[in-house]
């Protein structure tokens, strides 16, 4: 089963600078998860990356540009998972978040991709 965790962290908590300590742990974390075939891909946010909102309504779009102050969440990344259950993608999930070691929220959603 394929997973998108997609991070989240409340507004005003996210770090941009994580230590190089939080990233070795990090790494070595995602090395293990690579290589048991778990981790398909990931990513992170990027300083100054591109937010925008796209809304479709009525047959128009409109695009709204952030960043957005006013939002609940700030997303801080994501992971593409191939667990083998749910239970699989919550141990998965707290180690991960356990690992980070503050306020943060993984969002889990199954997906199917093209490759099966």
């Amino acid at each position: 089963m394929k997973i998108l965790s997609v991070l989240t962290f409340p507004p005003g908590s996210f770090d941009d600078h994580p230590t190089s300590d939080d990233m070795e742990k990090m790494s070595a974390f995602a090395g293990r998860l690579i290589a048991d075939g778990v981790l398909l891909h990931t990513g992170g946010r990027s300083p100054g990356m591109l937010e925008l909102v796209v809304d479709r309504k009525s047959g128009a779009s409109t695009v709204t540009d952030g960043p957005f102050t006013e939002a609940k969440e700030l997303v801080g990344g994501y992971a593409l998972l191939e667990v083998r259950d749910r239970a699989h993608a919550i141990e998965v999930t707290d180690r991960f978040l356990e690992l980070i070691g503050k306020d943060a929220s993984c969002h889990l959603h199954e997906i199917e991709t093209n490759d099966g």
